[in-house]
Protein backbone atom coordinates (compact mmCIF):
# COMPACT_ATOMS: atom_id res chain seq x y z
CA UNK A 1 0.00 0.00 0.00
CA UNK A 2 2.75 2.44 0.94
CA UNK A 3 4.76 1.35 -2.09
CA UNK A 4 1.78 2.07 -4.36
CA UNK A 5 1.43 5.51 -2.76
CA UNK A 6 5.11 6.21 -3.45
CA UNK A 7 4.74 4.95 -7.03
CA UNK A 8 1.75 7.24 -7.74
CA UNK A 9 3.18 10.07 -5.60
CA UNK A 10 -0.12 10.37 -3.76
CA UNK A 11 -0.23 9.85 0.01
CA UNK A 12 -4.02 9.64 -0.05
CA UNK A 13 -3.52 6.03 -1.15
CA UNK A 14 -2.06 5.25 2.30
CA UNK A 15 -5.02 3.96 4.29
CA UNK A 16 -4.03 3.36 7.94
CA UNK A 17 -7.19 1.44 8.74
CA UNK A 18 -6.41 -1.13 6.06
CA UNK A 19 -3.35 -2.01 8.14
CA UNK A 20 -5.60 -2.41 11.20
CA UNK A 21 -8.04 -4.59 9.25
CA UNK A 22 -5.24 -6.75 7.86
CA UNK A 23 -3.66 -7.35 11.26
CA UNK A 24 -7.05 -7.90 12.91
CA UNK A 25 -8.08 -10.46 10.32
CA UNK A 26 -4.88 -12.41 9.66
CA UNK A 27 -3.03 -12.07 12.97
CA UNK A 28 -5.62 -11.58 15.71
CA UNK A 29 -8.47 -13.34 13.86
CA UNK A 30 -11.10 -10.91 15.10
CA UNK A 31 -14.25 -13.04 15.12
CA UNK A 32 -16.75 -10.21 14.75
CA UNK A 33 -15.01 -9.11 11.57
CA UNK A 34 -14.51 -12.53 10.00
CA UNK A 35 -18.07 -13.77 10.62
CA UNK A 36 -19.36 -11.50 7.85
CA UNK A 37 -16.44 -11.23 5.42
CA UNK A 38 -18.37 -9.38 2.70
CA UNK A 39 -18.90 -6.53 5.17
CA UNK A 40 -15.13 -6.02 5.15
CA UNK A 41 -15.47 -4.90 1.54
CA UNK A 42 -18.93 -3.34 1.66
CA UNK A 43 -18.98 -1.20 4.80
CA UNK A 44 -15.60 0.58 4.49
CA UNK A 45 -16.51 1.33 0.87
CA UNK A 46 -19.84 2.88 1.88
CA UNK A 47 -18.37 4.95 4.71
CA UNK A 48 -15.47 6.10 2.52
CA UNK A 49 -17.94 7.38 -0.08
CA UNK A 50 -19.89 9.15 2.68
CA UNK A 51 -16.81 10.85 4.09
CA UNK A 52 -15.35 11.74 0.71
CA UNK A 53 -18.59 13.33 -0.46
CA UNK A 54 -19.25 15.22 2.79
CA UNK A 55 -15.72 16.64 2.69
CA UNK A 56 -16.70 18.71 -0.35
CA UNK A 57 -19.52 20.47 1.53
CA UNK A 58 -18.80 24.16 2.31
CA UNK A 59 -19.50 23.80 6.04
CA UNK A 60 -17.52 23.83 9.29
CA UNK A 61 -14.97 21.04 9.75
CA UNK A 62 -16.61 19.93 13.03
CA UNK A 63 -20.02 19.78 11.36
CA UNK A 64 -18.62 17.58 8.59
CA UNK A 65 -17.33 15.20 11.25
CA UNK A 66 -20.66 15.07 13.03
CA UNK A 67 -22.64 14.44 9.84
CA UNK A 68 -20.36 11.65 8.67
CA UNK A 69 -20.31 10.09 12.15
CA UNK A 70 -24.09 9.93 12.29
CA UNK A 71 -24.22 8.58 8.73
CA UNK A 72 -21.69 5.86 9.50
CA UNK A 73 -23.38 4.79 12.72
CA UNK A 74 -26.69 4.52 10.89
CA UNK A 75 -24.95 2.40 8.23
CA UNK A 76 -23.53 0.03 10.85
CA UNK A 77 -26.94 -0.15 12.51
CA UNK A 78 -28.64 -0.90 9.19
CA UNK A 79 -26.27 -3.82 8.56
CA UNK A 80 -26.21 -4.82 12.25
CA UNK A 81 -22.42 -4.71 12.11
CA UNK A 82 -19.69 -4.05 14.68
CA UNK A 83 -16.98 -3.48 12.07
CA UNK A 84 -15.47 -0.51 13.90
CA UNK A 85 -12.68 0.18 11.33
CA UNK A 86 -15.43 1.25 8.90
CA UNK A 87 -15.76 4.39 11.05
CA UNK A 88 -12.14 5.30 10.33
CA UNK A 89 -12.49 5.02 6.56
CA UNK A 90 -15.33 7.55 6.69
CA UNK A 91 -13.50 10.00 8.95
CA UNK A 92 -10.21 9.74 7.08
CA UNK A 93 -11.08 11.78 3.95
CA UNK A 94 -12.31 14.63 6.15
CA UNK A 95 -9.37 14.53 8.58
CA UNK A 96 -6.85 14.47 5.72
CA UNK A 97 -8.93 16.71 3.42
CA UNK A 98 -8.86 14.11 0.64
CA UNK A 99 -9.92 15.34 -2.80
CA UNK A 100 -8.34 12.78 -5.10
CA UNK A 101 -10.58 10.02 -6.40
CA UNK A 102 -7.56 7.76 -6.00
CA UNK A 103 -8.54 7.66 -2.33
CA UNK A 104 -11.82 5.91 -3.17
CA UNK A 105 -10.23 3.61 -5.73
CA UNK A 106 -7.59 2.64 -3.16
CA UNK A 107 -10.24 1.87 -0.53
CA UNK A 108 -12.25 -0.26 -2.95
CA UNK A 109 -9.16 -2.12 -4.19
CA UNK A 110 -7.56 -2.88 -0.83
CA UNK A 111 -10.71 -3.99 1.00
CA UNK A 112 -11.67 -6.11 -2.01
CA UNK A 113 -8.27 -7.79 -1.82
CA UNK A 114 -8.82 -8.46 1.89
CA UNK A 115 -12.23 -9.98 1.19
CA UNK A 116 -10.83 -12.19 -1.56
CA UNK A 117 -7.95 -13.35 0.63
CA UNK A 118 -10.38 -14.38 3.38
CA UNK A 119 -12.27 -16.47 0.85
CA UNK A 120 -9.23 -17.93 -0.90
CA UNK A 121 -7.39 -18.75 2.34
CA UNK A 122 -10.67 -19.95 3.90
CA UNK A 123 -10.19 -17.93 7.05
CA UNK A 124 -13.04 -18.70 9.43
CA UNK A 125 -14.01 -17.70 12.98
CA UNK A 126 -12.82 -19.93 15.80
CA UNK A 127 -15.14 -22.84 16.58
CA UNK A 128 -16.46 -21.44 19.85
CA UNK A 129 -16.91 -17.88 18.57
CA UNK A 130 -20.01 -16.05 19.77
CA UNK A 131 -22.47 -14.98 17.04
CA UNK A 132 -22.68 -11.23 16.51
CA UNK A 133 -25.34 -9.59 18.66
CA UNK A 134 -25.74 -6.00 17.58
CA UNK A 135 -26.42 -3.60 20.43
CA UNK A 136 -26.62 0.09 19.60
CA UNK A 137 -24.71 2.53 21.78
CA UNK A 138 -24.85 5.20 19.10
CA UNK A 139 -26.35 7.93 21.26
CA UNK A 140 -23.53 7.60 23.78
CA UNK A 141 -20.82 7.73 21.14
CA UNK A 142 -22.44 10.72 19.43
CA UNK A 143 -22.81 12.56 22.75
CA UNK A 144 -19.19 11.92 23.75
CA UNK A 145 -17.94 12.94 20.29
CA UNK A 146 -20.01 16.14 20.21
CA UNK A 147 -18.55 17.25 23.54
CA UNK A 148 -15.03 16.54 22.26
CA UNK A 149 -15.72 18.33 18.95
CA UNK A 150 -16.86 21.39 20.91
CA UNK A 151 -13.81 21.31 23.17
CA UNK A 152 -11.48 21.09 20.17
CA UNK A 153 -13.38 23.83 18.35
CA UNK A 154 -13.30 26.35 21.19
CA UNK A 155 -9.64 25.60 21.95
CA UNK A 156 -8.84 26.15 18.26
CA UNK A 157 -7.63 22.58 17.80
CA UNK A 158 -10.25 21.51 15.28
CA UNK A 159 -7.86 19.29 13.33
CA UNK A 160 -7.56 17.08 16.40
CA UNK A 161 -11.34 16.74 16.69
CA UNK A 162 -11.36 13.24 15.26
CA UNK A 163 -8.33 10.98 15.36
CA UNK A 164 -9.86 7.94 13.59
CA UNK A 165 -8.19 5.09 15.54
CA UNK A 166 -9.29 6.67 18.82
CA UNK A 167 -12.93 6.77 17.72
CA UNK A 168 -12.63 3.16 16.51
CA UNK A 169 -11.41 2.13 19.98
CA UNK A 170 -14.20 4.16 21.60
CA UNK A 171 -16.84 2.35 19.51
CA UNK A 172 -15.38 -1.03 20.43
CA UNK A 173 -15.13 -0.12 24.12
CA UNK A 174 -18.81 0.81 24.24
CA UNK A 175 -19.61 -2.76 23.21
CA UNK A 176 -17.50 -4.22 26.04
CA UNK A 177 -18.75 -2.85 29.37
CA UNK A 178 -16.83 -5.54 31.26
CA UNK A 179 -13.50 -4.23 29.95
CA UNK A 180 -11.26 -3.64 32.96
CA UNK A 181 -9.89 -0.20 33.77
CA UNK A 182 -6.28 -1.35 33.52
CA UNK A 183 -6.91 -2.60 29.96
CA UNK A 184 -8.42 0.78 29.04
CA UNK A 185 -5.38 2.55 30.46
CA UNK A 186 -3.08 0.25 28.49
CA UNK A 187 -5.03 1.12 25.34
CA UNK A 188 -4.41 4.82 26.00
CA UNK A 189 -0.67 4.18 26.36
CA UNK A 190 -0.58 1.93 23.28
CA UNK A 191 -2.31 4.49 21.05
CA UNK A 192 -0.11 7.29 22.39
CA UNK A 193 3.03 5.21 21.90
CA UNK A 194 2.00 4.28 18.36
CA UNK A 195 1.35 7.95 17.58
CA UNK A 196 4.77 8.94 18.93
CA UNK A 197 6.51 6.24 16.88
CA UNK A 198 4.70 7.33 13.71
CA UNK A 199 5.46 11.03 14.26
CA UNK A 200 9.16 10.41 14.92
CA UNK A 201 9.72 8.18 11.90
CA UNK A 202 7.93 10.53 9.50
CA UNK A 203 10.00 13.47 10.79
CA UNK A 204 13.40 11.78 10.59
CA UNK A 205 13.02 9.37 7.66
CA UNK A 206 12.43 10.48 4.08
CA UNK A 207 11.76 6.97 2.80
CA UNK A 208 8.07 6.18 3.38
CA UNK A 209 8.49 2.46 2.79
CA UNK A 210 11.29 2.20 5.34
CA UNK A 211 9.35 4.37 7.79
CA UNK A 212 6.27 2.20 7.38
CA UNK A 213 8.24 -1.01 7.94
CA UNK A 214 9.84 0.36 11.11
CA UNK A 215 6.47 1.70 12.31
CA UNK A 216 4.70 -1.64 11.99
CA UNK A 217 7.54 -3.62 13.56
CA UNK A 218 7.83 -1.29 16.56
CA UNK A 219 4.07 -1.30 17.16
CA UNK A 220 4.03 -5.09 17.01
CA UNK A 221 6.76 -5.14 19.66
CA UNK A 222 4.93 -2.53 21.75
CA UNK A 223 1.69 -4.55 21.76
CA UNK A 224 3.59 -7.75 22.53
CA UNK A 225 5.29 -6.13 25.54
CA UNK A 226 1.95 -4.70 26.73
CA UNK A 227 0.14 -7.99 26.04
CA UNK A 228 -2.57 -6.22 24.03
CA UNK A 229 -4.66 -7.20 21.00
CA UNK A 230 -5.21 -3.78 19.48
CA UNK A 231 -5.38 -3.65 15.66
CA UNK A 232 -6.16 0.14 15.60
CA UNK A 233 -2.65 0.75 16.95
CA UNK A 234 -1.35 -0.29 13.52
CA UNK A 235 -3.55 2.40 11.98
CA UNK A 236 -2.42 4.97 14.54
CA UNK A 237 1.25 4.50 13.72
CA UNK A 238 0.67 5.11 9.99
CA UNK A 239 -1.68 8.08 10.44
CA UNK A 240 1.12 10.72 10.66
CA UNK A 241 2.12 9.83 7.10
CA UNK A 242 -1.05 11.38 5.74
CA UNK A 243 -1.86 14.05 8.29
CA UNK A 244 -1.21 17.72 7.39
CA UNK A 245 2.37 18.58 8.36
CA UNK A 246 1.29 21.35 10.71
CA UNK A 247 -0.68 18.87 12.83
CA UNK A 248 2.08 16.30 13.38
CA UNK A 249 3.89 18.36 16.03
CA UNK A 250 1.04 18.03 18.54
CA UNK A 251 -0.52 14.79 17.29
CA UNK A 252 0.91 12.59 20.05
CA UNK A 253 -0.31 14.91 22.80
CA UNK A 254 -3.71 15.15 21.10
CA UNK A 255 -3.87 11.35 20.85
CA UNK A 256 -3.14 11.02 24.56
CA UNK A 257 -5.73 13.63 25.56
CA UNK A 258 -8.44 12.35 23.21
CA UNK A 259 -7.94 8.68 24.05
CA UNK A 260 -7.90 9.48 27.78
CA UNK A 261 -11.11 11.48 27.45
CA UNK A 262 -12.88 8.70 25.52
CA UNK A 263 -11.60 5.74 27.54
CA UNK A 264 -12.25 7.27 30.95
CA UNK A 265 -15.54 8.88 29.84
CA UNK A 266 -16.86 5.59 28.49
CA UNK A 267 -15.68 3.76 31.62
CA UNK A 268 -17.62 6.17 33.88
CA UNK A 269 -20.76 5.86 31.73
CA UNK A 270 -20.59 2.08 31.77
CA UNK A 271 -19.98 1.89 35.52
CA UNK A 272 -23.21 3.82 36.05
CA UNK A 273 -25.20 1.99 33.37
CA UNK A 274 -23.83 -1.52 34.03
CA UNK A 275 -22.88 -1.84 37.72
CA UNK A 276 -22.38 -5.58 37.22
CA UNK A 277 -21.37 -5.78 33.56
CA UNK A 278 -21.62 -8.79 31.30
CA UNK A 279 -19.54 -8.52 28.13
CA UNK A 280 -21.90 -7.77 25.23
Amino acid sequence: MIAVAVLFKDREIILPEVAALTVGIFTFREDKWIQRPFHIFLLPSITAILGFGINFLPILFSLKLLIVLIGMLLTLRLFKSQLAPALATGLLPIVTNAHSFLFLFAIFAFVLVLYCLIKVLKIKPIEDSVPIIYISHNRWLIAICVIWFLIAYFLDYVYYSAIPPVIVIAFESLNHPSLKLNVRLKRILALTGASLIGCLTIQYLDNLILAGLIDLLLVAVLLKVMNLRLPPAFAMVLLPMIMPKETILHLTLATFLMSTYFMIGIYIIQKKKYPNPIDL
